[in-house]
């Protein structure tokens, strides 16, 4: 078997890196995605030394998802320069922490809404998007490639978009960048993602997992719709890293047992 991994995510209800290095332990989970949307894990405030010395002690390891907000395409040079400035940031940071991945969303922006439909900006201005998106990741994805940190860039429902599309067939070319495939968000918004994620396979290496019922996601494994089975085996077999992305602490308990019972993990 390829080097399979089980991870958790950063939860709102745990208010320190230690006390979420403790429940990664006492669930015996390989790795934590941190997530730069809560202030007790931005960069400044977790130290590298401590994050290599937990790495080290606790056989741990790490990736960070980025700020949902980080619009690596928008037009505003110095919002987006702030964002890459950031990503640089970040994998100066992740270098020293023993962090393997930055987790990226690609953002939608704003939208016209007329009488009889909506017009997505970056849909209507698809050449300056897909060129500002990607100059952002040439940047990125040159700092991560140097310093060994990956680039992934997770689906949220707009991948069926072609100005995504675009821009994505044009970062992925850069070395060191990749897929992380949201099996939830995939499901909850109606499989628009999946023909691109499957046309693009190769560059799937990270995978959020959790269930769906309709629209509504992040539920525990096997208490919706989605064929967890199937998806836990794709990981397997590509020995893809995999975050079980539930957002509370019992939910997250809940899902361990259940996956286990289950052996699937």
């Amino acid at each position: 078997m390829k080097n399979f991994r089980i991870g958790m995510p950063a939860l709102i209800e745990l208010a320190s890196f230690d006390d979420t290095v403790d429940l990664c332990r006492e669930l015996s989970l390989d790795f934590i995605e941190l997530n730069m949307n809560l202030p007790s894990n931005f960069i400044e405030n977790l130290d590298s030394s401590h994050l290599m010395s937990v790495k080290e002690k606790h056989k741990l390891s790490y990736t960070m998802h980025m700020p949902d907000d980080a619009d690596m395409g928008v037009f505003f040079e110095p919002v987006r320069k702030g964002y890459v400035q950031l990503s640089i940031d970040t994998i100066e940071w992740a270098y020293h922490s023993g962090v393997e991945l930055l987790n990226f969303h690609i953002i939608e922006g704003a939208k016209m809404t007329l009488p009889d439909r909506k017009v997505y900006i970056y849909d209507q201005y698809e050449d300056v998007f897909i060129a500002k998106f990607t100059e952002s990741f040439l940047k990125t994805a040159e700092a991560g490639f140097k310093k060994g940190v990956k680039i992934n860039i997770e689906n949220s429902g707009n991948f069926g978009n072609s100005f995504a599309q675009k821009a994505l067939n044009s970062v992925l070319r850069f070395k060191g960048t990749g897929l992380t495939w949201d099996v939830g968000h995939d499901s909850a918004k109606n499989y628009v993602d999946h023909d691109f994620l499957m046309k693009k396979i190769d560059f799937i290496s990270h995978m959020h997992c959790h269930d769906t019922l309709g629209a509504k996601d992040h539920l525990v494994p096997f208490t919706g719709e989605l064929d967890i089975e199937n998806r836990l085996a794709f990981a397997k077999e590509r020995g893809l890293t995999v975050v079980i992305e539930v957002k509370t602490i019992a939910a997250l308990k809940e899902s361990i047992y259940v996956l286990r019972q289950k052996k699937l993990i």
